[in-house]
């Protein structure tokens, strides 16, 4: 699945995920590791014909097409801002820099909910490409 450019696997999940607040990067397989490797330790060597590869540093995906392996990618989350502790911002209505606290419930780790989040935008962004494959069934009614 997937197009080999403006469509590629890996840029219609990033495009999803980054839609999510609070996620500030997204890696797929050895990520930026990669750039510490050596080609050749890099290579996916082809096992089979349908596409599978001995590794997986590509996370998957190969040329921006899904290749059969597990699909790996990791996402990093900003800490949340709205915290009771003390803080500086600007105040519009004064103009000036003033002193606020954040009041109420509020979540001060949502990395602990963002895992069900990304699975739920993937599912969609991979369904989406299944049909667009023509691999499952249009619902038309």
């Amino acid at each position: 699945m997937g197009e080999p450019f403006f469509d590629s696997v890996e840029s219609l999940i990033a495009h999803a995920v980054f839609s999510i607040p609070a996620v500030k990067g997204i890696e797929f397989g050895a990520g930026f590791a990669a750039a510490k490797m050596y080609g050749s330790e890099h290579n996916d060597s082809i096992v089979s014909n349908q596409g599978r590869t001995a590794t997986n540093h590509a996370g998957g995906v190969s040329g921006g097409l899904s290749n059969g392996n597990e699909l790996i990618f990791r996402v990093a989350i900003k800490p949340t801002s709205s915290t009771p502790k003390q803080q500086e911002s600007l105040n519009i209505d004064s103009g000036k820099v003033e002193t606020f606290t954040i009041h109420g419930r509020h979540d001060l780790c949502i990395a602990l909910r963002v895992p069900v989040v990304v699975e739920a935008v993937t599912a969609i962004v991979l369904a989406d490409l299944l049909l667009l494959e023509q691999q499952i069934p249009r619902v038309t009614d």
